[in-house]
């Protein structure tokens, strides 16, 4: 049975003191891009039709950060009586509170800037676009000495003190390295370009995901491996790349996360084929009586024998048990249209592919 039954959204604007709004009931739409890498997690949010003294004060940049929640209820509820269309007060300890199984928050971040628009004559927006943690990435310095007998682990916890007051806490930690250093060092830098030193010690890759820092080492995954078919929100077919692994649609799983695993038909996965210019790419001999060129089929090894040239570029690995892990992910949403859709970019559990370059743009 899909438990993939009516939607569920939230959407809460929080000021420095931690009270704010929700805007749950309006019709938004978003879209969300979160990398496996350093950089933060980008939100851009558009809500509909705002009365002129909400808008103001978001325009007013009285809220400084922003929480969306998404997925579904999983069950048919009575949909109980509420005021539709009116921006609710919330308290602190309701800021990010999720009490469903299926449903779960997708981000959180400071607003970066906010711009207001119209569709058409009836239709006014508001744009918000936020980022996860940017404050703690673009700031956060640290100056201090450290003294001789230190590990990495020290470095860490001296890293994630200097954090502290930005509101950034401790996530998901590496097994760090036991090498004990044999002299003192002094640090003056931003931290986010200390952390990526540890990291590189520790074989791991780092990232702010929802306000803490994730350090998650390559041979190991943030949650075990979560079932993607038709019954669990699996859109179409997933598509084997070149250059990393497949690319999966499917509908919005808070489960789903960054580093985390999914598992996957095998039989489901629409197989890349390489096409002539993949194989033949840069082989050439001369023109042929009509005057095109002719792709070298056939190569000679080193007992002079004839066989077949290899294509200059590969799919990308296939995962033989149907696990892959999760390296980009792209939410889009609207509360009042179709979309409700993750992009997940993913590769082989272990996979050793070099990565193209349009892949490593998107990470």
């Amino acid at each position: 049975m899909s438990y993939n039954w009516m939607r569920h959204f939230e959407l809460q604007l929080i000021d420095e003191n931690g009270k704010g709004i929700s805007l749950s009931d309006f019709k938004v739409t978003f879209d969300i891009e979160r990398n496996d890498n350093k950089w933060p997690a980008v939100a851009t949010v558009k809500i509909y039709n705002l009365s002129p003294t909400t808008q103001n004060r978001i325009m007013q940049r009285e809220f400084a950060k922003i929480v969306l929640i998404a997925g579904y209820d999983g069950l048919a509820k009575d949909v109980q009586a509420s005021e539709v269309g009116v921006a609710r007060e919330i308290s602190p300890d309701q800021v990010g509170q999720t009490n469903g199984q299926n449903y779960g928050m997708i981000f959180s971040g400071d607003i970066r800037f906010t711009v207001t628009g119209k569709d058409n004559l009836v239709d006014s927006w508001i744009l918000v676009q936020a980022c996860d943690s940017e404050e703690a990435f673009v700031s956060a310095f640290v100056s201090t000495t450290i003294q001789k007998g230190y590990t990495t682990e020290d470095v860490y916890n001296l890293l994630m003190t200097s954090l502290e007051p930005y509101g950034i806490g401790r996530g998901i930690t590496p097994v760090f390295p036991s090498t004990i250093f044999p002299r003192g060092r002094a640090f003056f830098g931003y931290v986010h370009n200390y952390l990526d030193e540890v990291a590189a010690q520790c074989k791991a890759t780092w990232q702010f995901s929802y306000g803490k820092v994730d350090m998650i080492a390559r041979d190991t995954a943030a949650h075990q491996a979560v079932v993607l078919n038709s019954n669990t929100g699996l859109v179409g077919m997933p598509q084997q790349t070149i250059g990393a692994g497949v690319n999966v649609r499917c509908l919005i799983n808070s489960g789903i996360q960054l580093n985390g695993l999914v598992q996957l038909d095998q039989a489901s996965v629409y197989r890349n084929p390489l096409s002539n210019q993949d194989i033949f790419s840069g082989r050439f001999v001369e023109k042929d009586i009509d005057g095109n060129l002719v792709p070298i089929t056939k190569i000679k090894d080193a007992n002079g024998n004839l066989i077949d040239a290899p294509p200059t570029s590969q799919p990308a690995s296939i995962a033989t048990d149907g696990v892959y892990k999760v390296r980009y992910i792209n939410y889009t949403g609207d509360t009042r249209g179709q979309a409700w859709y993750m992009d997940l970019a993913c590769e082989a559990r272990g996979a050793t592919d070099i990565y193209s370059g349009e892949t490593l743009n998107k990470w």
